[in-house]
């Protein structure tokens, strides 16, 4: 699977989210990890937990929680799209998709598959922009069994001439069918402009060329590289006992080789210089409008702001931004909008399906409310004078609240998700002290979205993506 440190927004994900569904991977998709965690150990439960880091410099995030018998576990790779190279371009989503379904230096392929069901386990990965994770969930008996899978297959793989040229052959069949995603093709297209001239603009998924031009001994190179203990950290969250998850992790990594830990230089991404609009003609029966403006990164302060307001404009029961589409009339058949903060950049992304005679009048509405009428907009009947308008006000703010604190309530619940988020946020994390999310997204006030909106919307720098059904 292919994800932007949370995840890729296909067309059935945002569906979901249009129709209302709530699954924990959308919510986490959408809060971003530091929703959950803002610091390695986060005084959000109070489940025993435990951060520590070995000799060879693997980074350790332990959380205890006794409700499911399940163990889970989470290994972040600090290997994404932005440090490959033209040579390179593609290689960290080939090794997913090879670690996933190819085999290592003690087992086959099919022989690794064969363990992860006979024990009852579950797995799976995930490539972005900043960092790769691989997750496992199984039966907290088979917890030493979990480990050491995840030990074999990333510190261990073997690579061969047939077994990656078979890989690239089913990526190759991933880019025949981005087409028939409309959302998730068009996204493509706002981050590779967005963030053009930046390695953050480079496709996660390689190009066709690229990724048939990769040579066992570049993906090899790559792989030995970024794949070493220095450059991990191994989230385990679930039914254990602290002390003896410690143990168990000490004896089954503490032998890894330390490896050369060389980081990608990353600057940090400017806005485009200017606005950007492209057209594509796809087999759609609707037209699809998305819209990308460049957020805050991960660690600015901006980012609870960036969260309230895009749930506010994009999320809910009454999404904001469907009101001027909808005020005079009906340009907008669904609105969603999206913010992920990165290491070195962020991004807003509105997600819209119209009928594509509407086009032109919706792209034209939603960059003035956006640009213009946003940074004036009430979102608590508090920025109203009192009377009966105020009484009758609906509180968009108190509702995007609301709506976040559900989320990371939610998002508690699941295990993976928790040990995915953990050993994300240990990557991306650079703030020293300690901050907690909810308690920042308490504070955000209907001023602080409007200076957000104002910083961030009010500048010209927009990429937008039109789909519209092609010529029968």
């Amino acid at each position: 699977m292919v994800f932007l440190n949370g995840t890729d927004y296909n067309g059935a994900e945002v569906a979901a989210i249009i129709s209302g569904s709530r699954t924990v991977s959308l919510l986490l998709s959408v809060l971003a990890a530091s929703a959950l965690f803002s610091s390695p150990l986060s005084a959000q439960t109070t489940a025993p937990e435990k951060f520590f880091t070995l000799d060879n410099g693997l980074r350790v995030v332990l959380l205890e929680r006794r409700n499911v018998p399940l163990v889970n576990i989470v290994a972040a790779v600090n290997a994404g799209s932005k440090d490959e190279t033209e040579a390179t371009s593609g290689a960290i989503h080939l090794l997913e998709h090879y670690v996933l379904f190819r085999g290592t230096e003690e087992r086959s392929g099919n022989e690794i598959a064969r363990d992860i069901r006979r024990h009852g386990a579950y797995f799976n990965a995930h490539t972005g922009l900043d960092l790769a994770t691989f997750e496992m969930a199984l039966p907290a008996e088979h917890a030493e069994f979990g480990l050491r899978n995840q030990k074999d297959i990333l510190f261990n793989l073997k690579i061969t001439e047939a077994e990656l040229e078979n890989e690239k052959e089913v990526i190759l069949q991933e880019f025949r069918e981005l087409r028939d995603d409309p959302f998730r093709f068009g996204g493509s297209l706002i981050y590779e402009n967005l963030f053009r001239g930046h390695p953050y603009g480079k496709p996660i998924i390689g190009t066709e060329a690229s990724l048939r031009a990769l040579s066992r001994e570049g993906v090899e190179n790559f792989y030995r590289r970024f794949f070493v203990p220095g450059n991990t950290v191994l989230a385990v969250v679930g039914d254990f006992a602290l002390a003896e998850m410690e143990a168990k992790v000490k004896a089954v990594f503490g032998d890894v080789p330390k490896g050369d830990v060389v980081p990608t230089p990353l600057p940090k991404a400017e806005p485009p210089a200017k606005k950007v609009e492209i057209e594509e003609t796809l087999d759609v029966e609707e037209g699809y409008l998305l819209i990308g403006i460049l957020g805050p990164d991960y660690n600015d302060p901006d980012q609870y702001a960036a969260d309230v307001l895009a749930q506010t404009l994009g999320r809910g029961i009454y999404p904001l931004l469907l009101k001027p589409l909808r005020s005079s009339r009906d340009l907008a058949n669904s609105v969603v909008m999206t913010y992920i903060g990165l290491k070195k950049s962020g991004a807003f992304v509105v997600y819209i399906t119209l009928d594509p005679k509407n086009m032109a009048a919706a792209k034209r509405e939603a960059q003035n409310y956006l640009r213009r009428n946003l940074r004036s907009e009430n979102f608590s009947p508090d920025d109203l004078l009192p009377g009966e308008e105020r009484l009758s006000a609906f509180d968009h703010l108190e509702y995007a609240k609301n709506e976040l604190r559900f989320a990371v309530q939610q998002a508690w619940e699941s295990g993976l998700g928790l040990a995915s988020s953990l050993a994300q946020h240990v990557l991306l994390n650079e703030k020293s002290s300690q901050i907690h999310y909810l308690e920042e997204v308490a504070r955000i006030s209907s001023s602080d979205l409007r200076q957000v909106a104002a910083k961030y919307f009010g500048r010209n720098e927009f990429v937008i993506v039109s789909i519209v059904p092609g010529k029968k």
